[in-house]
């Protein structure tokens, strides 16, 4: 059974019964859940340094209604794909219309620089299967520009090259009588391991499914990254990818090739895709999630970054501002320049007439920010659900700084993916020319 939702939305209804799998996942932190099930990704891969802090918030509440076999089903800001059993829940963006859920692929689509093709959701586990298989090329970049994953691996041979350790019992079983061969062990640090095997694997499936040719040929990266997997995997067999899919239910941890973690994740859900949907047991919960807000931030940058303005990261402590003079009071704005302070919010802004609508901890943060940066020009992004006529601006008290809310349309009327995307493209162009840099 599948359901569908929106987030940042506590109208929704649904029978008991219908959705009693999900009562053991709600209201827990999606800490907790990324913990507990090592087959559920959450963007930004990363929750505990998300400024956001998404691991404190909970995917999902449930509640009761006055009537005992109804339940009410309340979600946070996050959106996606996530499953326990059978059971399979879509969440979309309350900002989009439709079932087609065109924005949230859209983002995925600017963030992580993939395309995609024309959408069909005439099958809605093939819809979902097929998005997974989407975001193997971002996560094969992002592992491989760490480099090829090595660790050791145990080798047996039975050669004249004696290089390792004995294998007495083995070497009298094969050996006698002594013909020249001995019977050793090697181990050796070597690329062609259980994780590369399993990439390998996922590669090898991708390629007999739909779309999946196309996505391993997206682009020259993608292109180098699956030839640099299959050059350093001569030991591939195609009839042990039950064995490697066993090997890797273990997560593998490593200081330094921390982009494998979430890689190892996607390939068995890839692989495992077609026996298990969405989870193999009862209580199993897969899937994955994206944070509302970091993903409309990371969408606004696509846009901002090509117009000047600098894009703080702080996991890497890059372009933090101090606002005291002995560099403590560490902040980090989501977007400036010499003349403005942007600050995206994932929220229903649109409908404000005026600034002081606003959340008063935001306007106090960009408001220290534009203090702090000695810049006159300070505002709000946020999606639009109708056409901004005018941009709400307020002038600060006994300055002539001024506060304001942009927005970004979402479209309402695509007929198809490619439609949605043109008028993306479009309502992004009215956005850049209502900065008025």
């Amino acid at each position: 059974m599948r359901i569908n939702l929106t987030d940042n939305n506590d109208k929704q209804t649904f029978q008991r019964k219908d959705v009693a799998a999900l009562f053991p996942i709600a209201d827990k932190t999606i800490a907790e859940l990324c913990r507990e099930n090592e087959n559920l990704l959450i963007f930004p891969f990363s929750i505990e340094t998300s400024d956001d802090r998404i691991g404190e918030s909970s995917v999902m509440s449930i509640l009761n209604t006055a009537d005992p076999d109804i339940v009410r089903i309340s979600t946070g800001n996050v959106m996606g794909f996530i499953g326990v059993g059978n059971l399979q829940v879509k969440i979309k963006s309350r900002f989009d219309v439709g079932r087609d859920d065109y924005l949230l692929h859209y983002m995925l689509q600017k963030v992580l620089s993939f395309n995609l093709f024309d959408l069909s959701h005439n099958n809605e586990q093939e819809d979902v299967f097929d998005f997974i298989m989407f975001m193997f090329p971002y996560f094969l970049k992002a592992a491989l520009r760490q480099g090829l994953y090595r660790e050791y691996q145990n080798y047996k041979h039975n050669d004249a090259n004696l290089k390792g350790t004995i294998d007495v019992g083995r070497h009298i079983a094969r050996d006698i009588p002594f013909v020249g061969n001995i019977a050793y062990s090697t181990r050796e640090y070597s690329h062609d391991n259980d994780m590369t095997e399993l990439i390998r694997h996922t590669i090898e499936f991708m390629k007999t499914k739909k779309y999946g040719q196309s996505v391993l040929n997206i682009d020259r990266e993608t292109i180098e990254n699956v030839e640099t997997i299959i050059e350093h995997t001569p030991l591939y067999n195609k009839f042990e990818r039950g064995n490697i899919i066993s090997k890797n239910l273990r997560m593998k941890t490593h200081p330094y090739y921390t982009e494998y973690h979430p890689l190892q994740t996607l390939c068995l859900q890839i692989l495992r895709m077609e026996e298990v949907k969405y989870g193999e047991s009862d209580d199993e919960i897969c899937g994955i999630l994206f944070d509302g807000a970091w993903l409309w931030e990371e969408y606004v940058n696509t846009i901002l970054c090509n117009l000047g303005f600098t894009h703080p990261q702080n996991k890497l402590g890059k372009g933090r501002i101090y606002i005291f003079d002995d560099h403590s009071g560490i902040r980090y704005p989501d977007f400036y320049n010499d003349v403005m302070v942007l600050d995206a919010k994932y929220k229903r802004l649109g409908g404000y007439e005026k600034v002081a609508q606003v959340d008063n901890a935001d306007i106090n943060q960009v408001v220290t920010y534009m203090t702090t940066l000695h810049v006159d020009r300070g505002g709000f992004i946020a999606p639009l659900e109708k056409p901004q006529l005018k941009v709400p601006t307020s002038r600060l008290k006994d300055k002539l700084a001024t506060l304001s809310i942009f927005g970004i349309e979402i479209s309402k009327t695509a007929s198809s993916y490619s439609d949605f995307c043109d008028q993306m493209q479009a309502m992004e162009a009215l956005f850049v020319q209502s900065l008025k840099l």
